[in-house]
């Protein structure tokens, strides 16, 4: 059926339902998880000072670690063997590349950016519309 089951995490509370339901499924089913968390600095691409960019970078990649760490520690009470990834780039991209046809991704229908679309998160719409494979949108609480 699946091969693994694909986590994104941007570290907010609304993403914990994605993440715990995606662990739940890889348990169930008896197959590796990956949760990935992506840079996105993006926003910051029009500042001119390399400091500022770089500082940026810096706290966004903390958080990713704290995010994973905190995501590893849940699977592994649940005994699901997870591989962390951090990359660069824009999310939706990111997170499309890393999924194959064989895959499902699980994530919360919002993330950090909570109320930037109303009824669905901007990534979270564009994994759905990008995708080459199974994507579970599971209700995030906000």
């Amino acid at each position: 059926m699946y091969e693994r089951v694909i986590i994104p995490t941007d570290g907010s509370e609304c993403a914990e339902a994605g993440e715990r339901e995606g662990i739940e499924m890889a348990r169930n089913l008896g197959i590796k998880a990956v949760a990935i968390y992506v840079v996105d600095i993006n926003e910051y691409e029009g500042v001119h000072h390399h400091s500022i960019r770089d500082s940026a970078r810096a706290g966004f990649k903390e958080k990713g670690k704290r995010a994973l760490n905190s995501l590893k520690k849940y699977a592994s009470k649940k005994d699901v063997k997870l591989e962390l990834k951090m990359r660069e780039g824009k999310p939706y991209a990111v997170i499309t590349d890393l999924a194959t046809e064989k895959d499902i991704i699980y994530m919360s229908s919002h993330g950090a950016s909570g109320f930037t679309k109303m009824f669905l998160g901007s990534t979270t719409d564009k994994v759905l519309k990008n995708a080459k494979c199974t994507v579970a949108v599971i209700k995030g609480s906000y």
